[in-house]
């Protein structure tokens, strides 16, 4: 399953080591880089797919699988710092296999891999802010696809099911001929381009891109339509984050990002909907994205409102009461905001200072062991003589089984949990991005 995805520039000026003050010269783009990698780097996936212009290519699109990658800015004057990222071969293989039957694809195989900028720049930015495990790297050059293709790989992209986590880097620099001291020599067709792509971005809408004929994406002298097409294809029916366009150096260069997983995205446009247009208008919002992949399934959610830091409301269902999760994330949005007991209803100038996170409960199953349970893993139902308490998983402050049962069976009116029944649930817990 996918979780986000960031299309980004790859200036190696933008990296202070190489840049060395001039990065100063291209600020938005190095502010807008240093955001990706604090909202992005908060939600590592465990696997990255990679796009860059400028790695290996043999056609179509080209595979480079390696068991490692690796890399620094030698090249720009900077052998430090180096930069090393693990490879998943297999994974790849499986990636591009999947792609054999509709796309032209090639892919070659290697123990080690250096990466090229068109990589390692948004791969710079992305690591810094994560101390944790560095995730799987799928490297692939889609240059030789052509722009509609590479659309279509994008949409075919978000159809793919996999039960880890995905993320998509897809890299490019726009036009290369956007002023007069452009390093390709000026051409009117590169602010034109520019100001196509930053559309297509903002509206999440690809079609003037698609109508560009061969002579038109020569001329804007690009290197990163490709990326954008499959960027675009990725985020179809998704809200993208513009953060940032300029061409300080006469190239153009945008970063954008869109989250995978629209389940915050849904509740807050509910609750928008709800104050701007009521309630019965609120709850259409779910049949515009029940076709999205990661809202087919039925399940049990929990939806929970902060402000500032503080709980501002949180109500669930355990097990699915509605068609799909679109329609029960919508039911529960409104629940949280405006039905849960402890709360005064939220006020429509509060959505601003508000963050939403949405868990996803798988079923729950009988526990006859405590020692089975990890708060950090596991929520938890605790009932008895029709009483029930219901504790989310990975709480701050709850650390402990017996803390984490004691807090549920407080909720319930339970005096002691040790004659309760049991059971435990996982949770795929999705954050709003971009919001504290």
């Amino acid at each position: 399953m996918w979780s986000w995805e960031c299309f980004t520039p790859h200036p190696p000026v933008l990296v202070p080591q190489v840049g060395r003050g001039r990065e100063e010269e291209a600020r938005q783009s190095a502010e807008a880089m240093k955001k990706l990698g604090r909202v992005l780097g908060e939600e590592m996936p465990s696997l990255l797919l990679v796009l860059s212009p400028h790695a290996p290519f043999a056609g179509g699109i080209t595979f480079s699988v390696a068991e490692s990658y690796g890399g620094d800015f030698s090249m720009f004057g900077a052998p430090t710092p180096q930069f090393s990222f693990p490879g998943d071969p297999e994974r790849g293989l499986r990636l591009a296999g999947d792609l054999f039957s509709r796309f032209p694809a090639v892919v070659s195989r290697k123990k080690k891999l250096l990466l090229d900028h068109g990589a390692l720049v948004p791969l710079s930015f992305l690591s810094a802010g994560d101390g944790g495990r560095q995730p799987g790297i799928i490297l692939a050059n889609p240059i030789g696809l052509s722009p509609s293709r590479a659309f279509e790989l994008g949409t075919y992209l978000a159809s793919l099911a996999d039960e880890d986590q995905w993320g998509l880097v897809a890299s490019g620099d726009l036009s290369h001929r956007v002023t007069r001291e452009a390093p390709a020599g000026f051409s009117p067709a590169g602010a034109r381009f520019d100001s196509l792509v930053v559309e297509a971005l903002r509206n999440s809408d690809p079609s003037a891109l698609l109508r560009l004929d061969a002579g038109q994406i020569e001329e804007a002298g690009e290197c990163g339509l490709r990326s954008a097409l499959i960027f675009l294809g990725l985020a179809r029916k998704r809200n993208v984050r513009l953060l940032s366009y300029e061409a300080p150096f006469g190239v153009g260069y945008a970063v954008a990002y869109a989250p995978l997983h629209a389940a915050p995205d849904l509740a807050r446009k509910v609750l928008e909907t709800f104050f701007a247009e009521g309630d019965a208008r609120a709850r259409e919002e779910a049949a515009h994205l029940s076709g999205l992949p990661e809202m087919a399934e039925r399940a049990g959610c929990f939806v929970s409102l902060k402000k500032k830091g503080g709980l501002r409301g949180c109500i669930g269902t355990i097990l699915p009461r509605k068609a799909d999760l679109a329609e029960e994330i919508a039911e529960n949005s409104l629940s949280a905001a405006f039905g849960d007991p402890r709360f005064p209803p939220v006020e429509q100038r509060e959505l601003e200072d508000i963050s939403i996170t949405v868990d996803i409960l798988s079923v729950p199953e009988a526990v006859s062991d405590t020692a089975l349970l990890d708060p950090k893993k596991f929520g938890v139902i605790v009932e008895k003589g029709g009483a029930r308490g219901v504790l989310l998983p990975d709480l701050e402050g709850v650390d402990t089984v017996e803390a984490q049962l004691s807090i549920a069976a407080r909720k319930a009116g339970i005096a002691d949990w040790h004659s309760a029944a049991v059971r435990k649930f996982s949770v795929r817990r999705v954050r709003e991005m971009g919001r504290p």
